[in-house]
C-alpha cells in the first residue's frame, strides 16, 4: 500500500533562455554590405597602400557620401552643426590632392578616419559637437563598436532578397575570407618560384585592374576586414538603440572611483616641482630675456644657444601636462565642489609651462632666423603651439569649471591642423629658405635637405632654379648638380610609380619641368 503522506515534487519548469536583443536588419542593409566591401578595397588601395592624391580624396568623399545616405535611409537627420562638421571633413579630404607630402598624408589619413567614425556616431547620438567625455567615447567608437558589428554584415546579406541565394552568398563570403588569403600566399610563392607563372599572373592582373600582382595581394587581404569595419561603423545608428554609449553619469562615477589619493599627498609631491621651476627661471633669467628680446648671450654661439635644451623643454611641457591630468584624475578632495588648492597648483603649473613654451619658441625663432627652416623645426614648433593652447584652456578651466574643455581643445586642434595642412609645410620650408638666402639673411642654402622634401618643395625650387642650381654637387658624380640629378630622378619615378603624380604639386612640377625642357 502506498504511503499517502509522501509528497510528490512538481516537475521542473523549463526556463526560457534569455538572449541579448539583436539589432534589426533593414532592407537596405544587404546592399550596403556590398558597398562597404567595395569601399574597403578602395580605402586599402587608394588610402593605405597608394596614397595618391585625387583618388584618395575621392575615396574619402565617397565613403562620407555613402555614410550620409545610409544614415538618411535609417531615419537619422544630421543637425545644421553636424552638416557644418561634414563640410569641414570634406574640405580636409582635399589635402591629399593639394600636397605631395607623405607625412601630411599619413596624419590626414588618421585624422579623417577618426573624424568620419565620430561624425557617424555624433549623428546617431545627436551630439552637438563632441561629448563631455569625448576621449572615452571616441576610443569606444574607433576600437570597439565597429568590431562588435561584424556579424551584422552576414545577417544583412542572408536576410536580403533571394532567400537561399543570399544564404549561399554568405557561405561563399566566409569561405573566401578563409581560403583566399591562403590561395594568394600560394600564388605569390609560385610566382616567385617560376618566372612564367609570375608573368602570367602579372598579365592577368594588369589587364583586369591595371595594377601589379604583388600590389593586389595585400590589398585584397585587408579589403575584406576593412569593409566589415566600415559597415560596422554604419551600423552605429541601429546599435545605439540597443547599446547606447555610456552616459556622463556613468563616466563620472567611474572617474570618481579613481580619486583615491589624498589632496595633501598629491600637492606635497607637486610642490617641489613648482619650486624647482621657480628656481630654474630665476637662475636662467639672463638666457630667457635674451630669447624674448632676440639678443644672443655673450658667452654663446647661435647654434649652441638655440638648440641647447629646446627638446628638453618640450619634454618638460609634456610631463607637466601629464602631472596636471594626474592631479585632476586621482586627487581625492576633502569636500565636494571647488578646491582652492587644486586651482592654485593647476594655475602654477600652467603658468610655468606656458613660460617654458614661450621661451622654447623664442629660441627656435632665433635659430630659424639664423639657419633656416627644416621639417623637424616646423613640426616641433607647431606642436609647441598646440601645447600652449591646451595649457591655456586648462588654465581657464581652473577658474571656470563648467568650460567645455573637450569641445574647445577639439576645435583648436582642428583649426591648427588645418593651418598645418593647407600651408603645405614642405613648400613653406623651401620658399622661406630660398627667399632668406636671396635676401642675404641666410648664409648657406641646404639644397640636400630641400631635395629630401616632397614635390611641394621641388615646385618652389624649380621656380627659383637660378638660385638653387649650382649650390651643391653629387659627391659620387663629381660635377653633376645635386638638384638637377634629384629632379630628373623624381620625374622619371612618375613613369614607374604613376600614382605619385596624382596630385596638384606633382602636376605643376611636371608642367614646369616640361616647359623648361622645351624652352
Amino acid at each position: 500500500m502506498e504511503n499517502e503522506n509522501v509528497m510528490t515534487m512538481p516537475a521542473a519548469i523549463p526556463q526560457e533562455r534569455c538572449e541579448a536583443p539583436r539589432p534589426e536588419i533593414r532592407k537596405h542593409d544587404g546592399v550596403f554590405v556590398w558597398v562597404a566591401l567595395l569601399l574597403g578595397f578602395m580605402v586599402m588601395r587608394y588610402c593605405f597602400f597608394n596614397t595618391n592624391g585625387f583618388f584618395t580624396t575621392a575615396a574619402f568623399l565617397l565613403t562620407f557620401v555613402c555614410s550620409a545616405v545610409y544614415l538618411w535611409l535609417g531615419g537619422a537627420r544630421p543637425t545644421v552643426r553636424q552638416w557644418i562638421s561634414a563640410g569641414v571633413l570634406c574640405v580636409f579630404t582635399s589635402v591629399f590632392s593639394i600636397t605631395a607630402s607623405g607625412l601630411l598624408h599619413v596624419l590626414c589619413f588618421l585624422f579623417l578616419t577618426a573624424f568620419q567614425f565620430w561624425w557617424v556616431q555624433a549623428v546617431c547620438i545627436k551630439a552637438r559637437f563632441v561629448t563631455r567625455y569625448f576621449g572615452f567615447d571616441l576610443a569606444r567608437t574607433l576600437f570597439a563598436q565597429p568590431f562588435f558589428n561584424f556579424g551584422d554584415a552576414f545577417r544583412a546579406v542572408r536576410a536580403g532578397k533571394g532567400g537561399k541565394h543570399s544564404a549561399a552568398a554568405v557561405t561563399v563570403i566566409v569561405g573566401l575570407a578563409v581560403t583566399v588569403p591562403l590561395t594568394l600566399i600560394v600564388a605569390v610563392l609560385l610566382s616567385m618560384a617560376d618566372e612564367g607563372i609570375d608573368r602570367m599572373f602579372s598579365e592577368i592582373t594588369d589587364r583586369l585592374l591595371d595594377i601589379d600582382f604583388f600590389d593586389l595581394v595585400p590589398q585584397l587581404l585587408f579589403a575584406f576586414p576593412a569593409g566589415l569595419i566600415i559597415f560596422g561603423m554604419l551600423r552605429a545608428d541601429v546599435k545605439q538603440k540597443l547599446y547606447p554609449l555610456p552616459s556622463d553619469m556613468y563616466y563620472h562615477e567611474r572617474t570618481q572611483r579613481l580619486k583615491k589619493l589624498p589632496e595633501l599627498g598629491v600637492f606635497a609631491g607637486v610642490t617641489p616641482i613648482c619650486l624647482l621651476y621657480l628656481l630654474y627661471i630665476v637662475s636662467q633669467a639672463n638666457y630667457f630675456f635674451s630669447a624674448f628680446s632676440g639678443r644672443l648671450p655673450a658667452d654663446m654661439a647661435y647654434s649652441e644657444y638655440a638648440r641647447r635644451g629646446f627638446f628638453e623643454l618640450c619634454a618638460i611641457a609634456v610631463i607637466n601636462l601629464a602631472v596636471i591630468l594626474f592631479m585632476l584624475a586621482f586627487s581625492k578632495r576633502r569636500m565636494e565642489g571647488h578646491s582652492a588648492a587644486l586651482t592654485f597648483y593647476n594655475t602654477a603649473l600652467c603658468l610655468f609651462t606656458l613660460f617654458i613654451i614661450a621661451t622654447a619658441l623664442a629660441k627656435m625663432i632665433m635659430y630659424i632666423g639664423e639657419f633656416g627652416l627644416t621639417r623637424l623645426r616646423l613640426y616641433t614648433s607647431w606642436f609647441m603651439v598646440l601645447l600652449a593652447v591646451i595649457f591655456t584652456v586648462l588654465l581657464i578651466r581652473g577658474f571656470a569649471p563648467k568650460l567645455r574643455t573637450a569641445a574647445v581643445i577639439s576645435a583648436a586642434f582642428i583649426a591648427l591642423f588645418g593651418v598645418l595642412c593647407f600651408s603645405r609645410p614642405d613648400a613653406l620650408i623651401a620658399q622661406y629658405n630660398i627667399t632668406q638666402y636671396e635676401s642675404g639673411k641666410l648664409e648657406k642654402l641646404d639644397v640636400k635637405m630641400l631635395c629630401d622634401l616632397s614635390d611641394d618643395a621641388y615646385v618652389v625650387m624649380l621656380e627659383h632654379y637660378d638660385t638653387v642650381h649650382g649650390q651643391q654637387t653629387k659627391w659620387y658624380n663629381g660635377e653633376e648638380d645635386y638638384f638637377d640629378y634629384e629632379l630628373e630622378a623624381r620625374i622619371n619615378d612618375y613613369t614607374y610609380t604613376p600614382f605619385k603624380s596624382y596630385n596638384i604639386s606633382a602636376q605643376r612640377l611636371k608642367g614646369l619641368y616640361e616647359a623648361r625642357e622645351n624652352a
